[in-house]
């Protein structure tokens, strides 16, 4: 159990590692099953796996529970849980069909498609196999009604468990994921760095269910940042510096107000600590610096500046990070600082 919101389990299921397979044809199997335990360990529940997943994961890690894509009778045998896309159910011959009896199936259909189920015969689909969930999937924005009348309705209709698998076609996937899981959706489809695939982004989703919607998280937060780590070392791609959450630049700062802000009350700033993610707060000196930045970065550095002339050193300061073209480094600012305070 990963996240509880007014007492009701939500289950979080994560889809990166298809994506990962699919856009990497040499996959490390030893950074994969770290990646793996990391996202279990920040609160998934179900690893989504396919056949291009089974067939270059041999042995797929232990001590996780996978749910493995339908595309193969075979491969589905090794799996209790299976998804299944609505479209291509009418396509499955007989022996297929008998071989997924004994799984727990969700059902996968498109929002658009969901009144298609109700008209056709959809007895004859929930009597042949043991559809335990309808994922919802291909929901491009929030509902500003909610989404309890919605998720109630599929719920009285076919007594099954409801998934929101969002796409972030109008970048609100991770909204259209809170709002789902409060109005009654039993579970959330994620992927990390989940906006590159187009889906609600795992990192972004637990947190804000924990700190928007006041959920009691069974997961570990701090994993996070070794998480990014390996993510990146396993696809060769850099997380964007700025994204949400993960990015390594959201918890720096350097302009004035923003210091001053951040030292009166971080929360003028920041909706919750860089420590519960695991990450830190660094302040830059540079050219955008005011007196009151460096004043706090000095005594950050346990440098004693009574008696120095600050806004001349302030001056000093732009100066040199405009040469530079970037911010100054805490060893060049050290410098700098016996420098100036010599020749005053």
């Amino acid at each position: 159990m990963s996240i509880v919101i007014d007492k009701h389990r939500k289950i979080i299921i994560d889809r990166t590692l298809p994506e990962i397979v699919k856009a990497n044809r040499n996959i490390d199997l030893k950074l994969t099953a770290e990646f793996l335990a990391l996202i279990k360990d920040l609160g998934v529940d179900f690893i989504e796996i396919n056949q291009e997943v089974v067939e270059k994961i041999t042995e797929l890690p232990e001590g996780l529970k996978y749910i493995y894509r339908f595309e193969n009778a075979f491969d589905a045998q090794k799996f209790k849980y299976v998804i299944l896309n609505y479209k291509k159910l009418r396509y499955l011959d007989e022996n297929s069909l008998e071989k997924l009896k004994d799984k727990k199936i969700m059902l996968e259909v498109s929002i658009r498609d969901l009144d298609k189920i109700a008209m056709e015969e959809s007895d004859k689909i929930f009597n042949s196999m043991d559809v335990v969930c309808i994922r919802v999937k291909d929901v491009v924005k929030y509902n500003l009604s909610g989404w309890s009348r919605f998720i109630e309705g599929i719920k009285d209709r076919f007594s099954v468990y409801v998934d929101f698998c969002a796409s972030n076609k109008y970048y609100m996937a991770t909204s259209v994921s809170l709002e789902a899981c409060v109005d009654g959706a039993d579970s959330v489809s994620t992927a990390f760095n989940g906006q590159i695939y187009n889906m609600a982004p795992l990192e972004e989703v637990v947190l804000a269910l924990k700190i928007i919607k006041n959920g009691e998280l069974h997961g570990n937060l701090k994993s996070l940042k070794k998480a990014v780590g390996v993510y990146e070392k396993l696809t060769d791609k850099k997380v964007s510096p700025m994204k949400a959450v993960i990015g390594k630049d959201i918890f720096k700062y350097e302009s004035g107000i923003h210091v001053d802000g951040i030292e009166k009350n971080p929360r003028n700033y920041e909706p919750y600590n860089p420590c519960d993610i695991g990450g830190t707060r660094t302040m830059y000196i540079g050219k955008h610096s005011g007196k009151k930045a460096v004043m706090v970065k000095l005594k950050e550095l346990n440098v004693d500046y009574e008696g120095v002339n600050i806004e001349k050193f302030l001056d000093k300061i732009r100066k040199v990070s405009t040469e530079l073209k970037r911010n100054i480094l805490d060893d060049e600012l050290l410098k700098m600082f016996n420098d100036f305070k010599k020749s005053a």
